[in-house]
């Protein structure tokens, strides 16, 4: 699908409150060793969230690189004696992916696939997704109402992206978050 209409689609769900503030951008860089992307998302004109190819990578290798420090076991058992808190939350092949989602490093492709998936989703389903570019984005969403934002007990426990999206749709809408309500 092209950039375009996905770009089109996710703005067509942002709410009221941030249509207008809120940006969507993706930019493609041919280099000698390939294709590198990037997407992000900005607020005023300032940069709220970032996805690049190549920043993903770096990261990528910088993880495997301190685990080989760590350990001489193979993978994935070196990775769950590194990163025990994720056993159980992914499958073994999207482990590196959610550690370092969990840093707010994000594959450019899972942010694209995820852009095109979102508008087949009913509010509910992108507040359960697994994936926290859907449940992030979920945040912004106008079919997401104050009364169900009031509810949601979005903690500091969750993805920073979630909570940071959250926050700032509490903001607009003037609603206090859960965090200052149970404090």
């Amino acid at each position: 699908m092209k950039w375009t209409k996905v770009k089109g689609n996710i703005e067509s769900f942002i709410c009221d409150k941030l249509k207008h503030r809120l940006s969507i951008h993706l930019t493609q860089y041919n280099v000698s060793r390939g294709e590198q992307k990037r997407i992000w998302i900005t607020l005023d004109k300032k940069e709220v969230f970032n996805a690049s190819s190549a920043n993903y990578l770096m990261e990528h290798d910088k993880l495997w690189t301190e685990i080989k420090k760590e350990t001489d076991k193979p993978f994935p058992d070196c990775l769950y004696e590194c990163f025990p808190e994720f056993i159980g939350k992914t499958d073994d092949s999207d482990y590196t992916t959610v550690i370092l989602e969990d840093k707010s490093i994000f594959n450019v492709e899972v942010v694209y696939d995820a852009f095109t998936q979102y508008p087949q989703l009913s509010i509910d389903n992108a507040l359960n997704s697994e994936s926290v570019i859907i449940k992030a984005i979920a945040m912004l969403d106008k079919r997401l109402g104050k009364r169900k934002l009031k509810n949601l007990k979005c903690s500091s426990n969750v993805n920073p992206l979630i909570l940071g999206f959250y926050k700032l749709r509490c903001e607009a809408e003037g609603i206090m978050t859960f965090e200052d309500r149970h404090t």
